[in-house]
């Protein structure tokens, strides 16, 4: 819905709440890939890792070597924001 994505204002400062998003929205791009197979199997890790931060006990054997992969790196990346979000704070 247009309402809810602004790149449709963007391209069409005059649309209405009728106006069909535009071609390329990042939003519906987004919906698309969280119900494919890559999505999906984000959308499990990304729970997995909520869970594993809750501290709710998860056996190695019950995650799938793909999904561990993508743990290992959403921690990586996670890791590396923190630093980021560090040095800035030092350079204030």
């Amino acid at each position: 819905m247009p309402q809810n994505c602004p790149e449709v204002l963007t391209v069409e400062p005059d649309a209405g709440p009728s106006a069909m998003p535009c071609d390329g929205c990042p939003q519906q791009l987004l919906r698309d890939y969280m119900v494919s197979p890559a999505g999906l199997l984000l959308q499990v890790v990304i729970d997995l890792d909520f869970a594993l931060q809750a501290h709710v006990s998860i056996r190695m054997a019950d995650i799938p070597y793909p999904e561990f992969l993508l743990l290992r790196q959403l921690a990586e990346e996670r890791s590396k924001h923190d630093l980021e979000e560090m040095k800035k704070k030092q350079k204030r």
